[in-house]
């Protein structure tokens, strides 16, 4: 290949692969988000081991081989192309040399325009330079009184992209998460999602920290690399706190705990027992009888309930948390136990997770736990594209599903929740109280005496919240030792 076919070939490769990279993710996971992207770009080949194996050959079949083949069919159709204009009248020769010229840059060009504009980089490139609302509203946990009334234990239950909106009936025809909604505990009904919590690790890290998930690494060079060491090293969560009070600190998903940086985090923030598809296959556990993920969820919680009744009966206080894969996008995983239950399609993903978890409530009612551990039920952040995506865009409000299970659960407050607001929420439900019920970003949804977010807080943050800010940046490494 002469260099200007290859320069040519390689400049119809760039444009194409960004085109199908973008359709990759919205087929995979709908609207891109820069800053998912980003953070995910820190752990490279490493993320391949984790993740779901169809996500991977999804990513080679559209962002590999179509690019490659699709190149060499723009390089052979220029070919016939030539060959056709040499015949063609000599007037018809500059304007097509013209057109032969350009048209590849120009290509590149409108594949990049196409991108940037697909994943709103130009917010991202200009966050450096707008208002630092971290800064101004951040509240340092360790500042703040927090004093024990009457601590209970926690079960912390994250169910992966579950929404309110799937129990709206005249939605979906039916309840599908009728198991859910019938255990009546209390809700906030407007869990809204903002900037940097929309995936999973953002989503415990916001909940847990009262902070969001935004970049440190990928495209800032001064902090290149502190990620895969560490992880928020200097924020204060909620299992911290817990832990510094007496309590174990347990987490147990489904799928591998080295995705997205998670066994990072857990290892941080005092999780004194992990436990994740590695530790499932080590257990005894069978890969044939797992998803691409991990562990269905009826197998987790299986193993869920055993944890429980051993946490229990050491007399520790405890936090168990769990997370589910079953409902991750884009089809979700219908288990054999599932389907024997005459579960199918998407609907019965969503039904029979909702089972599960409910399942595992009235187990530990059953079997008098409430009497001391209240638990906590939350979708981990609003569905991406999945086959129900179409009737969800149909809801006035999309919001997350979140119910608070104790038998003497406070009231809310309000109706609002964020992923910030649970970090004091949390902490009170479990029997704490919080001066001025206020933790990181978050404002407590059950403190009656509490301070009241502001009514603008959501178009603030959609705007500000992810702007370069060097409080937050100071939460990951202090800025002297970096020097």
């Amino acid at each position: 290949m002469s260099g200007l076919r290859l320069l040519r070939g390689s400049l119809y490769l760039v444009a194409i692969y960004l085109l199908c990279f973008s359709y990759w993710i919205h087929r995979s996971f709908g609207q891109p988000d820069l800053d998912q992207i980003a953070y995910h770009l820190n752990f490279g080949v490493e993320m391949m081991d984790s993740v779901d194996p169809a996500v991977t050959r999804r990513f080679l079949r559209w962002c590999v081989l179509a690019p490659i083949l699709l190149m060499a069919l723009a390089l052979y159709l220029e070919s016939r192309i030539r060959r056709i204009i040499v015949r063609a009248p000599r007037c018809c020769h500059a304007a097509f040399y013209r057109v032969h010229r350009w048209f590849p840059p120009l290509l590149v060009f409108g594949a990049t325009m196409f991108w940037v504009c697909d994943v709103s980089a130009f917010k991202y490139v200009t966050a450096d330079y707008g208002p630092d609302y971290f800064g101004a509203n951040y509240i340092r946990p360790e500042a703040i009184s927090v004093v024990a009334r009457k601590p209970k234990n926690l079960v912390l239950i994250y169910v992966e992209s579950l929404e309110q909106g799937y129990s709206a009936r005249a939605t979906f025809g039916q309840d599908l998460l009728a198991p859910l909604t019938g255990l009546n505990g209390t809700t906030f009904p407007d869990y809204e999602q903002v900037p940097g919590t929309g995936w999973t690790i953002a989503a415990i890290v916001a909940t847990q920290c009262g902070v969001p998930l935004k970049r440190v690494t990928i495209f800032d060079g001064n902090t290149q690399g502190q990620v895969l060491n560490s992880f928020l090293k200097n924020a204060i969560c909620l299992t911290d706190m817990l832990a510094a009070r007496g309590y174990r600190n347990v987490f147990m998903g489904g799928a591998s705990t080295s995705f997205a940086g998670k066994d990072k985090f857990l290892g941080q923030h005092h999780y004194h027992e992990v436990y994740g598809r590695e530790e499932w296959l080590k257990s005894g556990a069978k890969a044939g009888d797992m998803n691409g993920w991990g562990l269905y969820d009826g197998d987790l919680f299986s193993r869920a309930k055993t944890k429980l009744r051993q946490l229990s009966a050491t007399r520790q206080k405890f936090n168990l948390t769990l997370l589910t894969v079953d409902t991750h996008e884009p089809e979700g995983h219908l288990s054999q136990a599932c389907a024997r239950r005459g579960y199918v399609g998407f609907e019965g993903v969503l039904t029979c997770t909702a089972l599960e978890v409910a399942d595992f409530v009235q187990y530990a009612k059953a079997n008098g736990y409430l009497e001391d551990t209240n638990i906590v039920i939350l979708g981990d952040h609003l569905s991406r594209r999945n086959p129900l995506t179409p009737k969800l865009s149909q809801l006035r409000e999309r919001t997350i599903f979140n119910s608070f299970i104790s038998n003497d659960a406070p009231a809310p407050n309000r109706t609002q929740l964020l992923h910030f607001d649970l970090m004091p929420t949390i902490m009170e439900f479990a029997g704490y109280s919080v001066a001025g019920g206020r933790l990181g970003l978050g404002y407590s949804g059950f403190n009656q005496h509490a301070l009241q977010p502001s009514k603008g807080r959501l178009a603030d943050m959609d705007k500000d919240l992810l702007n370069r800010s060097d409080p937050y940046m100071a939460l990951w490494s202090d800025p002297e030792g970096d020097h």
